[in-house]
């Protein structure tokens, strides 16, 4: 089953982390991916230390914003993405998860790093797995494939109010 959390509201890897929880706290083992954020963050901190997921970021050369970086940076933001995601298929190829979390996989097929395609041919080479995607935008052929789709509108948040994102609340 695909799980699809997507939309411009807070929460979208929150809810992946319950599920991912919940599937632990069931005996599961679980691979946790987070495509994009490359700093410290509160989950980072808490699921690198439970027994029974596996925690990844692919490696990127360039820190910060991705709208910041120039051309030349994006493509090699687009090679460690590609290089990264070729060493998770060997990952889940190696071993036996329950659930696996690719969390903002959906903005790195925005931004073209990777395909729909690329998603869709995972999802059909390990269709035994539970799998949970995240990210703002989801292509309707990856919205096809889903099994449930929650969607996370935002009516108000603070950084409308240029309130800067608060260590432990959103990240």
């Amino acid at each position: 089953m695909i799980h699809l959390y997507t939309g411009d509201g807070k929460g979208k890897t929150t809810a992946a982390i319950g599920l991912a929880i919940r599937n632990l706290g069931c005996n599961g083992r679980i691979l946790f991916v987070q495509f994009l954020k490359n700093s410290e963050t509160g989950e980072l901190n808490i699921l690198t230390e439970l027994n029974g997921i596996t925690f990844i970021r692919p490696f990127m050369r360039h820190k910060g914003f991705i709208f910041n970086l120039k051309d030349k940076q994006l493509m090699e933001i687009k090679e460690d993405i590609e290089k990264g995601f070729r060493e998770i298929i060997a990952v889940i190829t190696d071993s036996e998860f329950s659930l696996i979390v690719l969390d903002e996989i959906l903005d790195v097929i925005e931004m073209g790093f990777l395909s729909s395609n690329d998603l869709i041919n995972v999802f059909d080479k390990f269709s035994e797995i539970e799998f949970v995607i995240t990210g703002r935008k989801a292509t309707q052929c990856i919205k096809d494939r889903a099994d449930y789709i929650t969607v996370m509108n935002k009516e108000k948040h603070p950084f409308d109010k240029e309130i800067n994102a608060r260590k432990g609340i959103e990240y």
